[in-house]
């Protein structure tokens, strides 16, 4: 079987899992869900950006495997955050979605670094930076 043909297969099992996972409404946060959640953020965030070291230094197999290390990395924040929902996101109607769009991207990465294209990979990679942005958790605020 291909890398196309697993790497779908992949995420097809992976969105099933995730909607199967979640009610429609949404869970409701757990108690210490945020620090839980902040650490693997802290660790998807870390890969991302030795990822993008990698890019820039390495060359095209270093890279993938880079790439393949930071899908892991967002898988494994998906399937152990999507039913338990950290509660800066417990809202988000887009929550499941998210992680969906986050391996498609990997996924196109990896294809153009399979194709040699640096500055594709670079493009398929930058928007994740603000999908980063947008799952920290954020800081607790003093009154």
């Amino acid at each position: 079987m291909g890398i196309v043909r697993r790497l779908r297969c992949r995420m097809r099992a992976m969105l099933l899992a995730m909607l199967l996972a979640t009610p429609a409404g949404g869970v409701a946060a757990q108690p210490g869900a945020s620090a839980t959640f902040a650490r693997a953020w802290q660790e998807t965030s870390t890969e991302y950006q030795a990822t993008l070291r990698t890019l820039e230094t390495q060359g095209r197999d270093e890279t993938a495997a880079a790439v393949h290390r930071l899908r892991q990395s967002f898988q494994q924040l998906a399937e152990r955050f999507v039913a338990d929902r950290p509660p800066h996101l417990a809202g988000d109607p887009e929550w499941p979605a998210e992680f969906m769009q986050i391996d498609v991207r990997l996924v196109g990465a990896l294809l153009v670094i399979e194709m040699g294209s640096r500055d594709g990979a670079r493009r398929s990679l930058a928007p994740l930076a603000d999908t980063l942005a947008k799952l920290r958790v954020p800081e607790p605020t003093g009154h």
